[in-house]
């Protein structure tokens, strides 16, 4: 027996705002947020493309705020500089791959379309539910990702329209047209569209290209829906789908506002080489100390904090003080850090109040080869081999400070 096949498509409240705008000759801003996948130049400029060629008096300006690595807990935190601050008129969200199916994503979303919705209740949302090659299984079976469904509760609280990319995409993988994954080196089959290379990403142009004709096809939809109505505002619900959800009191901040830094820190800017000059996209500057004993320490109201930096092979760890309690490791190097890349971390969840928390530069040092090799990282154990004096660092650089502040 054959499962039901699955809806890839929900319109529910539909566009009508952003398609009512373009159509009496407005201009919109569109902001993309989400993972790697939005940020590589595909889908997202594909279907700003088609905007702008469907309304070509209209000034369609797409911004890009996807972040590679990254999920919806960290997209709550910078929804307001790199969302609102645009005043778009559409905000596409695409986070299930990153966030990989973790129960606490559904607050994470719902913070963001709080955000979103408190801060224009005429902003139209969309979201984009991408998939990776372990995900294909489940699909044939009739089954949406996990993530995808607790994204979809509040999609479906807030009347917002949802596209499963991945029920086309499976359906094009079982009939031969499509082969998900073609690993580098490997020769494709004849014929066939290969829609990645590394299993969640899709090639540029071909992958992206699937993307986005679906999210066009739905679009179009959207539009006909929106011609035949009329512009009117996203009401927010007064009560949160999750209950007790803080995360629309999500931010971030310049640690200069809140650290009070003890040891030999330096506050390294863009203007020469180096890491700060590499993500000066996403931090004016980093706060960098590789001595042990350094430390710097936040007061806070709120119930999280977390660090948004750049690791990479000289990465240290932190020993971290909640309140004058037992200090726990943060670990600042992770698998994939034989590369400079942004990166993050939170705290587990505090009592809503006041909290004093400090970071320390841990003396003791991450057994890093040991990292690689039970991950696998045959190519990164090579690169630790040949380069011991990057990876003997205990470097610490700090971007910004997260906080999420409800209150009280």
């Amino acid at each position: 027996m054959h499962p039901e096949p699955l809806n890839a498509f929900f319109p529910r409240a539909g566009l009508p705002n952003v398609f009512a705008k373009l159509a009496g000759g407005g201009d919109a801003t569109i902001v993309y947020l989400g993972g790697s996948i939005t940020r590589a130049p595909g889908y997202r400029v594909m279907t700003a493309e088609w905007l702008q060629e469907q309304y070509p008096q209209a000034k369609i300006e797409a911004i890009n705020a996807g972040v590679s690595g990254t999920g919806s807990d960290l997209g709550a935190a910078r929804t307001a500089r790199d969302v609102l601050r645009h005043r778009p008129d559409l905000v596409f969200v695409e986070f299930v791959v990153n966030d990989r199916g973790a129960p606490e994503s559904k607050a994470w979303i719902e913070g963001i379309v709080r955000q979103v919705r408190n801060a224009d209740p005429m902003t139209d949302l969309l979201f984009v539910y991408t998939l990776a090659e372990q995900d294909v299984a489940g699909f044939r079976k009739g089954r949406y990702q996990p993530g995808a469904l607790l994204q979809d509760e509040v999609a479906d609280e807030y009347g917002i329209p949802s596209i499963h990319l991945g029920v086309e995409l499976s359906r094009l993988v079982a009939e031969g047209t499509v082969v998900f994954t073609v690993w580098e080196g490997e020769k494709a089959p004849a014929g066939a569209v290969v829609f990645t290379r590394d299993s969640v990403h899709p090639t540029v142009p071909d992958g992206h290209r699937l993307y986005a004709d679906e999210i066009v096809r739905r679009l179009k939809t959207l539009r006909g829906r929106a011609e035949s109505g009329m512009p009117s505002p996203h009401l927010l619900p007064a009560e949160t789908l999750v209950p007790g959800n803080p995360w629309e009191y999500a931010a971030m901040k310049a640690p200069a506002e809140l650290a009070a830094f003890a040891g030999e820190w330096t506050f390294e800017t863009p203007e020469r080489p180096g890491p700060a000059q590499e993500f000066s996209w996403l931090f004016p500057g980093l706060w960098r100390s590789g001595k042990p004993g350094d430390a710097f320490t936040v007061e806070f109201v709120g119930t999280h904090i977390g660090l948004f930096d750049i690791g990479g092979p000289y990465s240290g760890r932190l020993k971290v003080s909640v309140d004058g309690g037992e200090p726990i490791v943060l670990d600042r190097f992770t698998l994939h850090n034989d590369h400079d890349r942004n990166e993050y971390a939170f705290l587990p969840a505090l009592p809503n109040g006041r909290h004093v928390v400090r970071f320390e530069i841990d003396a003791a040092r991450t057994d890093k080869a040991a990292v690689f090799e039970a991950a696998g990282k045959h190519e990164s154990l090579g690169h630790f081999r040949q380069h011991p004096d990057r990876y003997g660092q205990t470097l610490v650089q700090l971007g910004m400070l997260l906080l999420v502040q409800p209150p009280l």
